[in-house]
């Protein structure tokens, strides 16, 4: 079985070396980083490195994840040979033991595998959990609000799951590289994963959540703020944008939508910059309603 992994990287050095120094660790076959136009040491250390299974794409605009991970598919398909493609970002590390429990898992029932994700303290990323069932109906959303865990899986057993993140995904290259065009550069970032990952159920694609393969995210723990706060600004815009891209990417309902831009308006209080998190928020959702897509902050 030939496993390559491919990573975005942007101006996160650090996190990079260690996600480097995980990664290389593994038996995988190539590692493909894109570069997704750093403007640190990035691409003077990446040019540092020796091991003939890395390549390395290097952008000349920050396309943000959406943009970095479909150039990279489209580098894989052509230039890379390859069963199954694992995807995460610069600040992910896949443990001693992924690729060993991956092959005890795997199966021919599914063609897409959602590892668990934890942070450094080995608690579940909440960010990086799947839909067991998307809560797309102003009800569903009600009800996932009140009681998430009717709509995810149970973190410590196997199942088959209705969505994915990137960090953390193994897929069969086929279906990923047949379904590139559900992947949407326009989003910069957020969302991506999921309205692909919505795109594959539509079509019966099965997905495993897989707890036995772990990767660990360095995110900060317990922190309740968004930050940089330009980051709500795609949470909020790209909720709209799925009605523009896609006919098929109806994940959310309209009062679905509405509720989720609602609870980004509460989230107002427990930011720092709250005129600055407030403004990008409106700017999420009239640019969201005008179908303004790309990099705008």
């Amino acid at each position: 079985m030939k496993l390559v992994a491919l990573i975005v990287t942007f101006n996160r050095l650090e996190k990079l070396k260690k996600c480097w120094a995980a990664s290389a660790a593994l038996n995988f076959t190539d590692i493909i980083i894109v570069n997704n136009a750093s403007t640190d040491n990035t691409a003077e250390w990446l040019a540092s490195i020796t091991d003939s299974r890395l390549k390395v794409i290097t952008l000349q605009d920050n396309t943000g994840g959406a943009g970095g991970f479909k150039v990279g598919i489209q580098y894989i398909d052509q230039q890379v040979e390859a069963d199954f493609v694992a995807l995460y970002d610069d600040d992910a590390y896949p443990t001693v033991d992924l690729l060993e429990n991956f092959s005890s898992i795997r199966s021919d029932e599914y063609q897409a595998y959602c590892c668990r994700v934890e942070d450094l303290d080995g608690n579940l990323c909440k960010m990086n959990v799947p839909y067991a069932k998307f809560p797309s109906t102003f009800a569903d959303t009600l009800s996932y609000i009140r009681a998430p865990q009717r709509f995810l899986p149970n973190e410590h057993c196997s199942q088959t799951v209705a969505s994915f993140s990137f960090v953390g995904l193994i897929i069969d290259k086929r279906v990923l590289v047949n379904n590139i065009n559900s992947i949407y550069p326009e989003l910069f970032i957020y969302y991506d994963d999921l309205y692909l990952s919505k795109a594959l159920t539509d079509k019966g694609i099965k997905i495993r959540y897989s707890p036995e393969v772990v990767f660990k995210h360095d995110i900060p723990v317990g922190v309740k703020t968004i930050s940089p706060t330009w980051k709500v600004y795609y949470l909020v815009r790209n909720l709209f944008l799925a009605r523009y891209l896609s006919r098929s990417l109806r994940a959310y309902s309209t009062p679905a939508i509405m509720i989720r831009v609602l609870k980004y308006l509460v989230l107002t209080i427990k930011q720092e910059q709250k005129l600055s998190y407030l403004h990008f928020v409106f700017k999420g959702i009239t640019d969201g309603i005008s179908n303004k897509s790309g990099k705008k902050h």
